[in-house]
């Protein structure tokens, strides 16, 4: 009998208690953002800060691929799809831009002055396609990617997020670093109803300047 009566007691308490915690936070401000349509938490400045090399959006610098397909190839859930058309033997279009890392963890992207070899204590020019040129002690470089001949023309360059997994193959194989995850807000809300707008587009056909007759070729193909 005293169990049936401390069950009761221990049922109506536990609920005592529920209730009590439920009026405490009702009359507290509301914590929920209807995200994607609100988007004043930013301002609100309780968003944690993005580490660096946060896997987030894939990004294609189109202009320094060199269409060699090795993301396509070992991209484990086959988002990324590729079309290129090799131009004649021994013709190249250009060189794709350095990429510098710095001891800092921040990289620069663009065109190194000179030799591609760093020295020790000299400053090294670097012309970047933003900021123009930028001089930066040797001693704060800690490794430099090489120029790759671009001997491609990249009809088709399409990444397909919604399948997209977040694993990094495809920016570690990448010779140029031209593929990268974005890792900033921007790389994270890029949220839509329609999952075709999950389908991002980055070859540009028109940087190439393809004769009129291959340009409508390449149409006909596609």
């Amino acid at each position: 009998m005293r169990q049936y009566f401390s069950n009761i007691y221990l049922g109506v308490y536990s609920v005592f208690i529920g209730m009590a915690i439920t009026f405490r936070q009702l009359f507290k401000p509301s914590v929920t953002h209807q995200y994607p349509y609100e988007h004043s938490f930013e301002q609100k400045k309780n968003v944690r800060d993005i580490p660096q090399g946060y896997r987030g959006q894939l990004f294609n610098r189109i202009e320094d691929c060199i269409g060699c397909k090795k993301c396509e190839m070992i991209c484990p859930v086959d988002c990324i799809y590729i079309t290129t058309e090799k131009l004649p033997k021994g013709e190249r279009l250009w060189d794709s831009m350095n990429v510098v890392h710095l001891k800092d963890r921040t990289e620069i992207v663009g065109m190194i002055e000179g030799d591609e070899k760093i020295e020790a204590d000299t400053t090294v020019s670097i012309q970047t396609r933003e900021r123009g040129a930028v001089e930066i002690p040797s001693e704060q470089v800690a490794r430099v990617v090489e120029r790759k001949p671009v001997i491609f023309y990249l009809d088709k360059f399409d990444i397909d997020m919604s399948l997209c997994m977040y694993c990094g193959l495809c920016t570690e194989v990448c010779p140029t670093e031209c593929l990268i995850m974005i890792d900033t807000l921007e790389g994270i809300e890029y949220s839509t109803f329609d999952r075709t707008n999950l389908i991002f587009k980055f070859a540009k056909p028109e940087m190439y300047d393809k004769p009129l007759d291959e340009a409508a070729d390449a149409e006909a193909a596609d």
